[in-house]
């Protein structure tokens, strides 16, 4: 059962006793050496490790953690650089030629050449508070019919390089401005973020309370099993019994084939026993392992944890942790508080769009590029330009729309989140009376138990006077399987209904003595 025992790395530490005010259990039994037994403390320990909807769960957080990087990658700065060359021939007409003056012998159609490389370089990016910014420097080449010519009367460098230093903002000042419109996403990817690790917990607990469930079910299978097997043991003993009266002539035929009945009965009761101790075991199986092995050996569990007795409750202590811990409510709150991220981005996007744009640049020319960018310096102050570019929609539906829907889904989620907490006050209330239903139900069905045993012992002697029939003993026989199985069963009904009140109130793995942890 190495399988079933072993921890997995994933965070995941149990501590103490699993069960609801029991002891440790003691050691398994040497009445059955052969067949192992395993505690529930490791099959929760296995199937939090080994449980597969568990296992697809546990990355819903992980791609939710890729989503916010995603999401804050929009901040990022960027490189960016490139490299052009260009050879044009272009005639030069009339004005053309005016302006520049410039013709030669050789070019009698006045044409104008020029060869040009372009390399520029630089870094982009967007600020939280919606400014776009550009940072970059460029280099031309430029050998061209202009500065080829030797009777220009300016200072002139052949090939010329012309180089440039810009910066560049576009900051907005309504639509899209300050923190709330730009960290939109990242917030609500960190509220996704919250929301899925609320939904794992509700798992962890669902997975818990579905093997404790299994578990209490297949210690009832193992009781049961035991249950029928003396019931049939007790059928035996009345054919044998009624057999030997009826060898002594004290009994007629038909007793001895009503005892046969009762011992079919009782036979068939156990066949169904073994088989639903067959299917709750599997059930574990499922839950509890990543693969389902058709060959493993079968095995028991440790019955010790199934307990005959509610534990302390506290009402209103369990009513106030329940708001505070059940992750299935959390999770409808952060839900809903993630809507007014929404509607606060729709209500910036109902702004004209007015943008301020600026820049800030610097030139230099050279014979070449180094001496081109220290000619910078040479310069009064920088080149700049600044302005505002606005963009009025001339109806704005469809931001009124959209401010519309957030609001919506905004009273959406309240109403959800109303409705979540009648779920839980009734599921609450409803476990609740189960357990105290269910404890009522134990005293009865062991008072039933008593009678019941205390019939069957009047009837056998009555058997043994000869005042009753073998049919009569029979049916008590019946009778107190059925009440030692329903003692059983109450058994289980209390404990089911503990934990549920546990899961409802989102603090099983702590009653559990279970601490979990997620990397």
């Amino acid at each position: 059962m190495t399988k079933l025992l072993k921890l997995f790395s994933l965070g995941l530490a149990c501590a103490g006793p699993i069960a609801l005010g029991a002891e440790t259990p003691a050691p398994a039994t040497a009445a059955a050496p052969a067949v192992p037994v395993i505690a529930l403390h490791d099959l929760l320990v296995s199937a939090l490790n080994a449980n597969l909807e568990l296992q697809a769960k546990r990355i819903d957080p992980q791609i939710q953690g890729f989503r916010i990087s995603g999401a804050k990658g929009a901040f990022d700065p960027a490189f960016a650089m490139g490299a052009f060359a260009s050879d044009l021939n272009q005639p030069q007409n009339q004005r053309d030629y005016l302006a520049t003056g410039q013709v030669t012998s050789n070019n009698p159609y006045h044409l104008y050449q020029e060869d040009t490389i372009r390399y520029e370089a630089g870094f982009t990016g967007k600020l939280q508070t919606g400014m776009e910014y550009t940072i970059s420097s460029s280099v031309v080449r430029s050998d061209n019919t202009f500065n080829r010519s030797v009777s220009a009367p300016l200072p002139k460098f052949h090939p010329e390089y012309t180089t440039q230093a810009t910066l560049s903002i576009t900051q907005p000042l309504l639509r899209d401005f300050g923190f709330a419109a730009n960290l939109a996403e990242v917030r609500l990817n960190k509220s996704a973020l919250t929301v899925s690790k609320y939904d794992l917990s509700s798992t962890v607990i669902k997975v818990m309370a579905t093997v404790m469930n299994a578990y209490y079910e297949m210690s009832f299978g193992q009781a049961n099993v035991a249950v029928k097997e003396e019931a049939v043991t007790l059928a035996q003993n009345l054919v044998h019994e009624t057999d030997r009266r009826v060898q002594e002539g004290k009994m007629g035929r038909l007793d001895s084939i009503q005892a046969k009945v009762r011992l079919s009965e009782a036979q068939e009761e156990l066949l169904l026993a073994k088989n639903f101790l067959a299917q709750r075991r599997n059930t574990l199986r499922e839950l509890t392992r990543e693969k389902f092995d058709l060959d493993e050996a079968d095995w028991l569990v440790d019955g010790s944890y199934l307990n005959h007795t509610a534990p302390a409750l506290d009402r209103n202590r369990l009513l106030a942790q329940m708001f505070e811990r059940n992750p299935s409510y959390l999770s409808g709150v952060e839900q809903a508080r993630s809507e007014d991220i929404r509607v606060a981005y729709a209500k910036n996007q109902r702004w004209p769009r007015i943008d301020l744009k600026a820049s800030l640049s610097e030139n230099g020319l050279n014979n070449y590029w180094g001496p081109a960018y220290t000619d910078l310096r040479n310069r009064n102050g920088p080149d700049w330009s600044a302005g505002l570019v606005v963009n009025i929609p001339l109806t704005g539906r469809a931001e009124r729309a959209k401010v519309s829907e957030a609001k919506s889904r905004k009273a959406q989620a309240l109403i959800n989140m109303k409705r979540n907490e009648t779920l839980l006050l009734s599921a609450f209330d409803t476990a609740m009376h189960d357990i105290a239903s269910a404890q009522e139900r134990i005293a009865l069905v062991q008072e039933s138990v008593r009678l019941a045993a205390s019939a069957l012992d009047a009837e056998e002697k009555r058997l043994a006077t000869g005042m009753t029939t073998s049919y009569n003993v029979g049916v008590v026989q019946k009778d107190l399987s059925t009440a030692r199985s329903r003692e059983q069963a109450t058994y289980v009904d209390l404990n089911k209904a503990v934990i549920q009140l546990y899961a409802i109130v989102g603090i099983l793995p702590e009653e559990m003595k279970t601490e979990v942890k997620f990397n």
